[in-house]
This record gives C-alpha cells, sequence and structure tokens, in this order.
C-alpha cells in the first residue's frame, strides 16, 4: 500500500488496539474494539469518584465539553448536537416528535436496518403509512427506486448512510436535494459512516443524523450523537421530558418553554460515565484526523476487494469509493454462516449477514489481516 511522509504511524497506532494481538478484527460495524485509551480514560473517572467523590465525573460542564470535542470532530454546531444513548433512541425521538397528519407516509428501504425500520413501523399504529422501497436490479437503493413510493403526503426519507448488508454508500447530497425540492425531511441513520467518512455532519444534507458511538467512534454503547438542523429542533416535540429540554428550571412554570437546541432531547442524568469516554475518543478520532483515516479505510478496502476478485470471489460492494465505506460483503456462492463460524475458530472475526459475508476494516487493520482472511477462505 503506498504511504506519503504525511500519514500517521499506522502500526503504532494498531499496537494501541490490544484485541489485534489475539485475533483478526474485521468487525468493526458490528462493533468497535477499542483503544487503551477507553481504559485509561475509564479508570480515570473512577479515580475521580475515588478522590474527589466524583465531583468531575459528575459533572454537567463535563457533559458540555463533551458536546463541544464530538462536535468539532465530526462537524456540526454544538447547539445542534444532541448526545443520547444510542441510534434506536434518535430514530424514535423523530418518529415520535415529528407533527404527522393523517395519511402522512415515510419512505424507507428494505435494507434499512432494524433500528431505522421498527420506530417508523410503529407509526402504522397512528395512521401513518410506511413504504418500503425495493433495491434495483444491481442490489442498491438509489433515487429511482425511492421516487416511485414519494408522494405529496410523504414527510420524511429515512436512509442509511451506508448499508449495513451490502456496503453501499448513499448520495446525501443527491438525496437532500431531491428531498428539499418535495418539502421531505432527510433522516438519516449515519452509525457505519461517522467516523470513517471524511463529511461534517452539517454539510451532509440530513436533516437528522443519528449515530450510537459504539462502532467507528470508539465510545461505549450508551454513547451516542444526533445532529438537527434547526428548523428540524424547533419542528419535533420530545416524545420525553425533563430539567434540560426546557429554557427553565423553574418547576412552577405552567406552560415551560421548550429548549431552542439540541437540549431539548435530553432527559435527566446522561450518561456520564459514557460521555466522559466519548469526549476522549473524539479527541482521539480528531488527532488522527477524518481526512487520514476515511483515506487508510479506503486503501485497505480496496486491497481487500482486488486480491478477492483475483481469487475469483465475488464482490457484493460497489467499486467506486463514494459508493462505499468500511464494508465489503463477499458473496461466495453459497450460504456464509457456516464460514463464518469456522473463521471464528480461527480467530479471524467477521459477521454473517443477508446469507453473505460482511467484512468491515478500521484504521488499525494492515494488508496481513486481509490476506489472512483471503487465505483462510478455502479452507473453512
Amino acid at each position: 500500500m503506498n504511504t506519503t511522509p504525511t500519514d500517521p504511524d499506522w502500526a503504532a497506532l494498531r499496537r494501541e488496539f490490544p484485541t489485534t494481538e489475539t485475533c483478526v478484527y474485521l468487525n468493526i460495524s458490528n462493533k468497535a474494539i477499542l483503544p487503551r485509551l477507553v481504559e485509561q480514560s475509564m479508570q480515570s473517572w473512577m479515580r475521580d469518584i475515588y478522590e474527589d467523590a466524583g465531583e468531575g465525573a459528575f459533572a454537567m460542564n463535563g457533559i458540555e465539553e463533551t458536546r463541544n470535542a464530538v462536535a468539532e470532530t465530526f462537524g456540526a454546531p454544538p447547539e445542534n448536537l444532541a448526545l443520547i444513548k444510542n441510534t434506536s433512541e434518535g430514530i424514535n425521538i423523530v418518529a415520535q416528535g415529528f407533527p404527522w397528519a393523517e395519511s402522512d407516509n415515510v419512505v424507507i428501504s428494505e435494507f434499512e436496518h432494524e433500528n431505522n425500520t421498527f420506530p417508523w413501523r410503529h407509526l402504522g399504529r397512528r395512521g401513518v403509512d410506511v413504504r418500503l422501497a425495493a433495491p434495483g436490479a444491481d442490489g442498491r437503493i438509489t433515487i429511482d427506486q425511492y421516487r416511485e413510493l414519494i408522494d405529496d403526503r410523504t414527510r420524511i426519507l429515512a436512509v442509511g448512510w451506508v448499508v449495513y448488508g451490502n456496503g453501499y454508500r448513499a448520495d446525501l447530497k443527491e438525496l437532500s436535494n431531491f428531498c428539499r425540492e418535495r418539502d421531505i425531511k432527510l433522516v438519516v441513520d449515519g452509525i457505519q459512516a461517522v467516523g470513517i467518512i471524511n463529511t461534517p455532519l452539517a454539510e451532509t444534507g440530513a436533516d437528522v443524523l443519528i449515530a450510537g458511538g459504539h462502532k467507528a467512534q470508539f465510545s461505549l454503547a450508551g454513547a451516542g450523537l444526533m445532529y438537527a438542523t434547526p428548523e428540524m429542533i424547533e419542528l419535533l416535540t420530545p416524545p420525553y421530558a425533563a430539567k434540560f429540554s426546557f429554557t427553565s428550571l423553574d418547576r412552577t412554570l405552567n406552560d415551560p418553554e421548550l429548549a431552542h437546541d439540541a437540549h431539548r432531547f435530553e432527559y435527566g442524568n446522561p450518561n456520564f460515565l459514557g460521555c466522559w469516554v466519548q469526549k476522549r475518543s473524539a479527541e482521539y478520532v480528531q488527532s488522527i484526523g477524518l481526512g487520514q483515516i476515511e483515506n487508510r479505510v479506503r486503501a485497505l478496502t480496496t486491497y481487500l476487494i482486488d486480491a478477492a476478485e483475483r481469487r475469483q470471489i465475488k464482490i457484493r460492494t460497489p467499486r467506486p469509493w463514494e459508493q462505499r465505506a468500511g464494508i465489503v460483503s463477499l458473496d461466495l456462492g453459497r450460504d456464509a454462516g457456516p464460514a463464518v463460524k469456522a473463521l471464528e475458530k480461527k480467530r479471524i472475526i467477521v459477521s454473517y449477514k443477508d446469507t453473505h459475508l460482511r467484512v468491515s476494516a478500521h484504521f488499525y487493520n494492515n494488508e496481513e489481516d486481509m490476506g489472512r482472511l483471503l487465505d483462510a477462505l478455502p479452507e473453512v
């Protein structure tokens, strides 16, 4: 793989991930293996409790520091960023807080993850029609598939930035323009992209973009993000409310005013430990550089695609980088379930998705990881 003098020391960074010493981990799209700094962060949080009775560990100003760090790393104004638990929570905030009217509809695709499916399905009880776009002949969901389902009662188009199964990356700019012309809100499940793709959240064109933090962001489960435009913040009525949801803490007000920033979507005590780690993980990503990370993942996945095709293995993921990210789906010509289990016994960790073998890389991987996977495939 070609490198430049400005490339980070990828081998040194890899050593910060102890799991790479025990297995070939190619499953970041499922969950993250974590760098040593996460353990150190958790220890420092506990040390603050032991030594200072949690003065810093449970400080609300620390939550705001996390918001600022996450906003700076991933490209959003802090006031537009809510610190939420996970993707499911964010999608539900939108689904339950949107001002639906009878006969409205929301359009999703058959390729969406459960977390971007069931919250919308639940709206059927309220008379909202949920429409599912089927993939085209090439196995992708594009504007052409969505256009067939959209009409003047479509209020939201909900898409995965990167499809969790075959790794197809949606063209959010194109979808955003398409939605703007029709007064449709674009809601994006970004969990397979945030931490990999070097596009600021505020420049994606999404009205709302949500991502749990436990994958490419190297955060903990229960510490994610929700970006929303100012217009969308004002449009959504939070399904829950607590003291941080309002502009005043005066409990005697008969009609308290909702916060005009993303605080309105945060309820009660936050995940203090998760946010403590989330801040330091965001700073870690920023110290490497999202541009460097994206280039690294692009090079590694391209290497895998090239090597797999030389071995006559069919690739389900698009080859052009702008149509993919860190996921590469391999078609073994049969159900991949037994192969995935056999690889696990060899300490090669991948996923089984849609009957196929899913490989997902991050910057700590290297060409040797890819070679070990491909060398093991004939044996399993």
